[in-house]
């Protein structure tokens, strides 16, 4: 952490944490297979990722040796016919596999007025580095968080470096509107991927994680994070050297009508304050606040109306 903050600090990317973030060649020729999954014709997309950390940048080596980050994957849901908008949907942490990413995120797809609801949108769905088949070990999404910031650095620079390569393939598909949609971990994935990308109509956060320190702070082994800090764990440091992927450092580029947040009142896991911030640093777009628990959304009727009427007013429905 020394060491990469020094590095940062040396090149600027504290001050400008964009500059961070290198522009990724354009994706042209993924491996697409066709599979049934969750009652869908599901296109499963495959490409090398080429991400890498910088040559000299601490902690590249130990990234680099995470093979299976190497591939870059996504799941697509698209409707035969005429182009339809498209939404780039990211999943939470410990997802990423077809099965439940899908069931999770079908609604989208699903044609208005047919069980309960849907927009007939296309739906493309990344996963994460260390989630589903980029798994480096008995779960999904292990050594994503956790107390080395390093690789919680890299993971989501990788995040938005695949979802960047992922939009110039859908521009070569059908050039029509896209927005983005995020769940907790997708959540703050999306609120970054909207402040590095050009083009989305609109960027819906769900439960948004938007500090790592103080997700930290709250959810660490008090015992484990007290002998951390012993050794010279720096929170304060660790704020700085993720800044360089934090949503709340830089600005989104999406319209303000085009922003729309949701976040739960009980939340335990990702509590009210971080929810507001993100809120706040995005110049207060609309909110919907629902009175319960991280994952009990799915059952909130104003959360999908204010989603639905976003996604509508910017251009994604049929």
């Amino acid at each position: 952490m020394d060491e990469a903050h020094a590095w940062f600090a040396e090149r600027g990317y504290l001050d400008k944490p964009d500059a961070y973030h290198a522009a990724p060649p354009d994706l042209t020729d993924p491996e697409i297979r066709r599979e049934q999954i969750a009652g869908h014709s599901v296109e499963v997309l495959r490409f090398e990722s080429g991400y890498a950390p910088a040559a000299d940048e601490p902690g590249r080596e130990r990234w680099l040796g995470y093979d299976p980050c190497r591939d870059g994957w996504a799941y697509v849901l698209r409707h035969e016919g005429p182009p339809r908008p498209w939404l780039i949907a990211t999943n939470g942490y410990r997802m990423g596999y077809a099965r439940l990413d899908i069931g999770l995120f079908e609604r989208f797809f699903r044609e208005p007025g047919k069980g309960g609801g849907g927009l007939g949108l296309n739906v493309l769905i990344p996963v994460l580095p260390l989630h589903g088949p980029r798994r480096i070990g008995w779960h999904s999404g292990g050594g994503f968080l956790g107390f080395d910031a390093i690789d919680t650095l890299h993971a989501e620079a990788q995040s938005i470096w695949d979802m960047r390569r992922l939009q110039s393939w859908l521009r070569t598909q059908d050039d029509e509107a896209t927005g983005a949609f995020g769940l907790s971990l997708g959540g703050y994935t999306t609120a970054l991927f909207a402040s590095l990308s050009d083009g989305l109509r609109c960027a819906v956060a769900g439960i948004p994680v938007a500090d790592w320190r103080q997700l930290l702070e709250r959810h660490a082994a008090p015992h484990q994070l007290r002998y951390a800090q012993s050794l010279g764990y720096d929170l304060e440091r660790l704020s700085e050297i993720l800044s360089v992927v934090s949503p709340l450092t830089l600005s989104p580029r999406v319209p303000t009508h085009g922003r729309m947040i949701f976040g739960a009142t009980a939340d335990r896991l990702v509590p009210p304050d971080q929810v507001r911030a993100l809120w706040r640093h995005w110049e207060e777009p609309e909110i919907v606040w629902y009175e319960g628990t991280h994952v009990s959304f799915m059952n909130e009727r104003d959360v999908w109306a204010g989603v639905d009427r976003t996604l509508r007013e910017n251009g994604l429905a049929v």
